[in-house]
């Protein structure tokens, strides 16, 4: 992997470090972020999860599959499963839908916003000197 980097340009390298190091630290913690970056379809679902919260939107268990299905093939029950499992662990609740009560709507707990916040605003500060002209 390092000599395939070595032979990108300078700015494509540096931002493959960057990526790594970050992969490397959120992979010592143990908390949501680590926890929905398991794979693809987790983060996918993770990410669908905090922007419905953050624009203020409902998201259920059905539109997460929906969403999801156009990017990668999953199950409901597997969704399910590991839904229920970030419940378990405190990273996001259940709602009953007040306009359909067989549907439940998935909130993120207040530690995962939390969590994701302050991983963004991290991300970004560390990251600022980047210069985006040079990767054109």
């Amino acid at each position: 992997i390092l000599l395939i980097m070595t032979e990108l340009s300078e700015p494509f390298n540096k931002i493959c470090q960057i990526l790594l190091k970050d992969l490397a630290e959120v992979s010592k913690e143990n908390n949501s972020i680590k926890f929905f970056r398991k794979d693809f379809t987790t983060m996918s679902m993770w990410l669908l999860i905090i922007s419905a919260k953050l624009n203020g939107n409902k998201i259920n268990i059905e539109d997460i599959a929906r969403a999801i299905a156009t990017i990668n093939k999953v199950s409901k029950p597997s969704l399910r499963t590991f839904l229920e499992r970030a419940k378990h662990r405190g990273y996001l609740k259940f709602i009953k839908n007040v306009d359909d009560h067989r549907s439940l709507n998935v909130e993120p707990e207040e530690i995962m916003i939390k969590e994701f916040k302050f991983w963004i605003k991290k991300f970004l500060k560390e990251n600022e000197k980047i210069n985006f002209q040079e990767f054109q």
